[in-house]
């Protein structure tokens, strides 16, 4: 899965990696910090993605990684379709986000 793009990473961009990591999880759940971390890792932001939002001590990747979750109940987000549910400390895959990921080729 290379799905590195290192200019102006979108919360779209996020949406079937965080599903796939979650698939990749006991019990298909993934804690919002897990996400960072690993979409991080997998994405290897740069520039303003990179950076630290002033007066925070984060980047603005991660928080595009939070607001996956924030706007949750928005029109369009993968939560609010059904994809994946809010546990309070992170997402877990429900069946149709993982026929969705199957749909895309994934394999579990």
């Amino acid at each position: 899965m290379n799905t590195r793009n290192t200019s102006g990473i979108s919360e779209t961009d996020l949406v079937i990696p965080a599903l796939r990591l979650a698939a990749s999880k006991a019990q298909w759940e993934i804690t919002t910090s897990e996400l960072i971390e690993e979409l991080a890792e997998l994405f290897q932001p740069s520039g303003k993605d990179a950076e630290i939002i002033p007066g925070r001590k984060d980047t603005y990747f991660s928080q595009k990684v939070r607001n996956l979750i924030s706007h949750r109940t928005g029109d369009g987000s993968f939560i609010a379709n059904g994809f994946a549910d809010y546990t309070g400390s992170g997402i877990h895959l429900t069946d149709p986000g993982m026929d969705l990921l199957k749909s895309l080729g994934y394999k579990n």
